[in-house]
């Protein structure tokens, strides 16, 4: 009877051992799948941040030019405008002058538009980088809890934690379009002041 009971708790020692080794040998497959995971997507949003750089640098560039051209037809149509009504003189460099100031003010708001686009797509793929790598960091603790308790509390402060960043993220995007349209306001009040 002992040598059964020897028998039967040698056999149990082994699948014990075997089922510790399966799920060693698993773990150590899904963080190494997390790994590869989190490198795949750190790539992925660097490669995204580089698209929308240079898209956002292209869009600059697009409407610079845009810009540009439309203040030389609106200077070509208002001298051909004071031609025609017969303005000449002071009159006529006048409207000129309001003109050229105008059309400045639309290319700088444009300018400063554009760079707020490009600042705010910056801070949003960094944000969302950010938010990547604290997503993966919160699943590898998940991963390694070691009770039902410590998964609890390790995902009510991902919670935590996840609304914080959220509250910090809206505010540093808002901040930045508040800049924008302050540029913008200032550019538009000095033309207006010095017409």
């Amino acid at each position: 009877m002992t040598s059964n009971q020897n028998t039967d708790q040698n056999r149990h020692n082994r699948q014990f051992d075997k089922a510790a080794e399966t799920l060693k040998a698993n773990a150590d497959k899904s963080a190494e799948q997390t790994t590869q995971f989190a490198d795949a997507a750190r790539d992925g949003v660097n490669k995204l941040v580089d698209l929308n750089e240079r898209a956002a640098e292209n869009t600059q560039h697009i409407v610079q030019k845009g810009v540009e051209t439309a203040s030389h037809q609106a200077r070509q149509a208002a001298d051909r405008f004071s031609r025609t009504l017969g303005y000449t003189g002071e009159g006529s460099e006048r409207l000129a002058r309001q003109s050229k100031q105008n059309m400045e003010a639309v290319v700088r708001c444009g300018t400063v538009i554009t760079q707020a686009f490009q600042d705010t797509s910056r801070i949003w793929l960094s944000l969302s980088q950010k938010q990547w790598q604290r997503n993966l960091d919160g699943l590898n603790k998940l991963a390694r809890a070691k009770s039902v308790q410590e998964y609890s509390a390790i995902q009510s402060e991902l919670v935590r934690e996840g609304l914080q960043s959220m509250v910090q993220d809206g505010k540093a995007l808002s901040e930045t379009s508040a800049r924008a349209i302050e540029e913008a306001g200032k550019t538009f009040s000095g033309i207006a002041q010095q017409g």
